[in-house]
This record gives structure tokens, C-alpha cells and sequence, in this order.
């Protein structure tokens, strides 16, 4: 089971989906959280880190179920973040990770999803239906990474 990894966090909550969302850009973050909360209805808890480095720190003492990441930002890209992860010697190598990103077209994509990423959703659009297909997604894997 993924809590046996995880020092100081248990879920007493039971079907609570804990999510790291790493984006550069505060509004996004709000934006994204926003619209998870309200448009899903899920029980999502969403926390949130302004880069990959300060992601990764998180993600080794904290239990998280998913990873959503944009792909432009400053110092590590939504990529290269990924790299880190899938290369970890610890538990989060298998995290399941989603790009959610506006930026780069079907090159980042294929990239993403050939480096380890198990969904690329698209921020273009309607932030509600995005929100709604990112939320699938998340639901989706997460309840796959705890069987």
C-alpha cells in the first residue's frame, strides 16, 4: 500500500485523492483548484508548489496519489521534472503524473507520454470541461495506483 512509504502523513479520510499540482503561475494553481473543487464534486485535496524543485522536495515527505505539472517553467520544465521522478530509487517513480499544460502541441505530448507521463491534458479551452477531463484522468489513475 503507497501510505506504508509515508513518513508523518496518514489518510484517515477514505477515498480522499490527494493531488501535488506544480505550476509557475499562482493563478493556475487557483484556477485549477477552483474549478476541481466545484465542477467534480470530488473529494480532491489539491496542494501546490510554484516550481518542480519545490515539488520534489514534497513529494519526499508527503503522500500524494497523482501528479499534475505544467511543462513551461522557469529552471526544471514539466519534463524534466518528470525525468526526476521516474528516476527516483523511492516510491514516487510510479506516481502516476499528468502534463497539463497549454504550451508545445503534440511534440510535448509524444515526449511526455514516451518519458513515463500517463496523460497529457490540454489547458486550452473551457477551464470547467478541462477541469472535468483532468479530474477523470486523475480519478482514473490514482484509484489504479492504490490496487
Amino acid at each position: 500500500m503507497i501510505n506504508d512509504f509515508q513518513p508523518g502523513y496518514t489518510n484517515s479520510i477514505p477515498g480522499l485523492i490527494r493531488v501535488l499540482h506544480v505550476d509557475d503561475e499562482p493563478a493556475d494553481l487557483e484556477i485549477t483548484r477552483v474549478f476541481l473543487k466545484r465542477e467534480t464534486k470530488e473529494n480532491f485535496e489539491i496542494a501546490s508548489a510554484l516550481s518542480a524543485e519545490e515539488a520534489l522536495e514534497k513529494l519526499k515527505s508527503e503522500h500524494f496519489d497523482a501528479v499534475i505539472s505544467d511543462y513551461q517553467m522557469p529552471g526544471m520544465n514539466g519534463i524534466e521534472f518528470l525525468e526526476e521522478v521516474r528516476k527516483s530509487e523511492t516510491h514516487i517513480a510510479n506516481i502516476p503524473f499528468i502534463l497539463f499544460t497549454g504550451k508545445g502541441g503534440t511534440e510535448v505530448a509524444r515526449e511526455a507520454l514516451n518519458k513515463g507521463a500517463d496523460r497529457y491534458v490540454t489547458k486550452n479551452g473551457n477551464p470547467a470541461s478541462q477541469c472535468n477531463e483532468l479530474a477523470r484522468a486523475i480519478r482514473a489513475l490514482a484509484r489504479g495506483n492504490r490496487e
